[in-house]
């Protein structure tokens, strides 16, 4: 069976969770409000880590272009007169406007990894 994730944020589970143990345990809003946050403290804690490092700094293309020349014949396709040259002075276009992978690219869910 796999069971829904649900995110809230900390401070929203305190609010509730407090809430909760006022109405339903009768305990001061005081004693409630230590318990809620006790109980957010153990969540928090007990969520898995990601086991893989975080990709930041890695790129998904290289800093030079493919060797085959297939970059060369594809811009050469949409530019007239287009040599090596330019071929490479593009692909540093796209290399350094490029952004590094963001974090969670490698935290997917275990369903989703093959």
């Amino acid at each position: 069976m796999i069971v829904p994730e649900i995110r809230l944020d900390s401070a929203r589970i305190e609010r509730i969770v407090s809430q909760i143990l006022r109405d339903d345990a009768r305990l001061s809003p005081l004693k409630a409000n230590e318990l809620a946050a006790l109980i957010c403290i153990r969540l928090s804690t007990s969520m898995p880590m990601p086991t893989n490092p975080y990709l930041s700094g890695y790129r998904i293309i290289r800093s030079r272009p493919p060797f085959d020349g297939t970059f060369t014949k594809a811009v050469g396709a949409k530019l007239a007169d287009v040599n090596d040259a330019v071929a490479w002075e593009l692909w540093d276009l796209v290399y350094e406007r490029g952004h590094d992978l963001p974090p969670a690219v490698a935290d997917l869910p275990s369903w989703q990894r093959s």
